[in-house]
């Protein structure tokens, strides 16, 4: 694994690198001016859209396969995607929020993506799509409610 960046500054480097806990090779992308624009092999990979290329981050496995493409910022599914691969990733099933636990919270955050009160983003729709049928309903809020109701019954040792 390794990443590419557009800043020849090695004090920024360093600081992404240790903030981040980054263990794998960052390239400089050389012929950036910094900031947004790209470099060379930004530049050879361009395809206009809106401005940006697309996609513009990828994260590929260790057989080569692409796990992850996007165009936009998405640190938290990329971040999930990456401990996924290296298998860092403690995840509870229902936990749409990631605060480590699944509760009243999770649903709200569910009924709001179901609503169009608010879009997830793609690792949220993903946690809350809980039996994977591709679509977020009235489903999913069962079965995350059966969810947190079994976790209370063996939590307080009332099941039989």
């Amino acid at each position: 694994m390794l990443g590419i960046i557009n800043t020849s500054n090695q004090n920024q480097i360093d600081n992404f690198v240790e903030e981040n806990s980054i263990t794998f090779p960052i390239l400089f992308d050389p012929g950036s001016p910094g900031g947004v624009q790209g470099g060379d092999t930004y530049d050879d990979y361009y395809m206009p859209n809106d401005g940006s290329p697309y996609p513009r981050d990828f994260i590929i496995d260790q057989e080569g396969i692409l796990q992850y493409a996007n165009n936009e910022i998405d640190t938290e599914w990329m971040l999930y995607v990456l401990n996924e691969l290296i298998g860092n990733n403690q995840g509870v099933e229902g936990d749409i929020n990631l605060d480590g636990s699944v509760n009243v919270l999770d649903i709200v955050a569910m009924v709001n993506f179901i609503l169009n009160i608010q879009t997830p983003s793609e690792f949220e729709f993903i946690a809350s799509d809980l039996n994977s049928d591709g679509i977020l309903n009235i489903l999913d809020i069962v079965q995350l409610a059966n969810l947190i109701l079994n976790s209370f019954l063996y939590t307080y040792n009332l099941i039989y």
